[in-house]
Order: structure tokens, then sequence, then C-alpha cells
């Protein structure tokens, strides 16, 4: 087995490990999606995942970007706007616009790393 470097992932064994977690972000991200499309309630774990999917392309940056272009991330935004809009008055006032503002900064993270 070799040994690249002192990282978790700096061998051979850990060094695709890291695209495992990609992988299954991906596709709860795309499987969160096909639910939001008619969600009719304030809450969703969207966000959640996507941000999660952002911190690991920050610690990640070569696999995110061997991964994170299989997101289609406008059709993402598209969606969770739809889902903003109809259940915004559903969404206690306070929070309703930071929800929004959050979910558009976190695909702009990710814009980053996405390389068709």
């Amino acid at each position: 087995m070799k040994i690249y470097n002192a990282l978790p992932e700096g061998n051979e064994m850990a060094s695709l490990e890291p695209a495992r977690f990609f992988n299954l972000g991906i596709e709860q991200v795309e499987q969160i999606i096909e639910w939001m499309k008619d969600a009719k309630g304030p809450t969703q774990p969207l966000l959640v995942h996507l941000d999660v999917l952002l911190l690991l392309s920050e610690r990640y940056p070569s696999v995110a970007e061997d991964r994170i272009y299989k997101l289609d991330l406008e059709n993402i935004r598209t969606i969770f706007l739809a889902w903003h809009e109809r259940n915004s008055a559903k969404i206690p006032a306070k929070f309703r616009e930071e929800i929004k503002e959050s979910g558009i900064k976190i695909l702009e993270g990710l814009k980053k790393y996405w390389k068709p």
C-alpha cells in the first residue's frame, strides 16, 4: 500500500473515499429535488445537503470538480426558488428571506466547482 502524504486521504486505500461521499450527496440531492418539485411544506433537507457538498468541495476541490458537474445547479436553483415561493407564507417571516438567500449563496458557492 502506498502512502502519499500525512493527510487523512494520503494513502492508496483512502484516496478515493471523498468521491464516495460526493456520490452519496449527489444521489441524495437528486432525490430531494424530485420531492421538492411539489412539496407543500415549509421544511426541506436540500440546503443542508448542498451545504455539506460545499464543505466537501472546499476541502477536496479536485474531487469536487470531478463530481459536482453531475448536479444541474440551475435546475436545482429553479426548483428551490419555486418551492420557496410556494411555501413562503408557511415559513416564519423572520426566516423567509434568509432561507432564500442562504440557498442562493450555497448554490453560488458550488458553481465554483462545476466544470462540465
